[in-house]
């Protein structure tokens, strides 16, 4: 009887070590993944800007590589018109412009006496908007006029894409839209870049990050879904 008690607990043994061995190296195999992605974010991309605006809005975005952010943003949008407006360019005819609007809580009824806050922009659909922004810029394309969105998900973010041609450049739409977050990523580049620069706009897609996970990001943070190299997951467009 000894004897079996003493074999149990040797098979016993020999499993749990070998279940540990196993876990041990899909922790190192995932590790090394991360390490082996991490790179190639930092390869193909820039850091994420941390200008006021995108922290206040807790909006994260990595532009590809060689795209400097520009001091102010270059689509024509009326005063008011978005919560955030900004544009990344680069000299070799590539640029990224992002729009955002966040659905924050009114603000509180001034105190007595106070003057009356000045009347809130007048803003159409956010789908919309963008589109009219854009034909102002690029003409009207009958992706513009008719658009198609097609869905598109990069680890856990979920897009609405739409491509169109203007003259000799190439222009991908991507809006995203997810709790209190509404965002447009347009990237333009020369139809000659299209091949260097498509795998440089996944990756951008892939590390987009909107409220609390870009908070985390960036404070420098990390989340379980990071570590693997997810995105945030996005609600119904």
């Amino acid at each position: 009887m000894r004897r079996v008690w003493l074999m149990i607990l040797s098979a016993s043994l020999i499993t749990a070590i070998g279940c540990g061995k196993k876990h041990y190296e899909e922790r190192m195999t995932k590790t090394l993944d991360k390490m082996k992605y991490d790179q190639r974010l930092k390869k193909n991309l820039m850091d994420a800007p941390t200008e006021k605006k995108f922290t206040d809005l807790d909006i994260y975005v990595r532009p590809p590589k060689d795209e400097v952010y520009a001091k102010t943003g270059q689509l024509p949008v009326g005063e008011g018109q978005f919560d955030l407006d900004a544009s990344f360019n680069e000299k070799t005819d590539a640029s990224l412009h992002v729009l955002a609007r966040v659905k924050r809580p009114k603000k509180a009824t001034p105190t007595k006496g106070a003057p009356p806050p000045p009347p809130p922009t007048a803003r159409g659909a956010f789908d919309a908007d963008v589109l009219t922004v854009l034909a102002s810029v690029f003409g009207s394309p009958d992706a513009l006029l008719t658009p198609k969105f097609v869905e598109e998900v990069k680890k856990g973010n979920r897009f609405k894409r739409l491509i169109f041609a203007t003259g000799d450049n190439e222009v991908k739409v991507y809006l995203y839209k997810q709790d209190i977050y509404e965002v447009a990523l347009v990237f333009v580049y020369n139809n000659k870049l299209k091949n260097p620069i498509s795998s440089k706009i996944d990756l951008c897609l892939e590390s987009f990050a909107a409220g609390a996970k870009a908070k985390l990001l960036f404070q420098g943070g990390n989340t379980e879904e990071d570590s693997a190299g997810a995105g945030t997951p996005a609600g119904p467009m």
